[in-house]
């Protein structure tokens, strides 16, 4: 059996949920069902393999570690919609139907490790008060998804997503001016309901404006109040960010 220091110890190897309350396999599980599940977890996951598909049996939740994962269904004509993109501290696999099953799927977008912890765990433990405050978050992120989608404005759309995604990331410890799309310009565009083109100019228009420096999947925000005033507009509002290029709707 394993000593309170030894658990500490694995712990420490992975602190990317000390921001959000702490471990939660130390909240969730006994000694040596800790020692177990995060040795599990070292399991790296690679690009472009299915963690779940939607149907399947859930018997589980994860927690990522490092990488990052896409979730997504298809709906009844063969399209696929994106949900969500989860980031390390980030809990997926939630979602489930009264019969257990999958709503939705979830494919790795680069070499990724999580923690998973079986469904029972939380039948049988108390102390899952910061679980569902996560959980709270990413619902309250599924929102303000929504909520965009309704504005109906391409530059809104594409500013809320990079502003959450910088927040996001200073969550966690990381610089909330410079990081890596994981995802695809298609992934982003089926996430946020707007055409791959319509991404691309968007983005394009944004690093002509010096709010954005884009380097392929390299994203560096150079004025976040600029970026926040796009997020909060309205349908056909324009940012008036030079005095040659003007941003509108699209």
């Amino acid at each position: 059996m394993q000593t309170q220091a030894n658990i500490h110890s694995i712990v420490q190897q992975c602190n990317i949920c000390e921001s959000r309350g702490g471990c939660l396999g130390l909240q969730l599980l006994d000694s040596e069902e800790v020692q177990h599940q995060l040795s599990q977890s070292k399991r790296i996951n690679r690009k472009g393999e299915h963690l779940f598909r939607a149907g399947e049996e859930s018997d589980a939740f994860f927690v990522v570690r490092s990488g990052s994962i896409k979730s997504y269904l298809v709906t009844e004509d063969g399209e696929e919609q994106v949900l969500g993109f989860y980031l390390p501290g980030d809990v997926f696999g939630l979602d489930t139907t009264e019969s257990q099953q999958r709503m939705s799927s979830a494919i790795i977008l680069e070499t990724t490790s999580l923690c998973r912890f079986p469904h029972a765990y939380l039948a049988d433990k108390a102390q899952g008060a910061n679980l569902l405050k996560i959980t709270a978050e990413q619902m309250q992120r599924d929102h303000n998804l929504v909520l965009m989608l309704a504005r109906k404005d391409a530059d809104g759309r594409i500013a809320s997503f990079l502003d959450d995604l910088a927040c996001r990331y200073r969550s966690r410890g990381y610089s909330a001016s410079a990081f890596l799309l994981s995802m695809s310009r298609q992934d982003i565009g089926c996430y946020l309901g707007l055409a791959v083109e319509t991404v691309s100019r968007t983005l394009t228009r944004f690093q002509e404006c010096g709010v954005l420096q884009v380097n392929r999947r390299e994203v560096e925000i150079l004025d976040h109040d600029t970026l926040r005033r796009i997020a909060g507009t309205r349908v056909n509002s324009v940012m008036d960010c030079s005095e040659t290029v003007e941003l509108k709707s699209v």
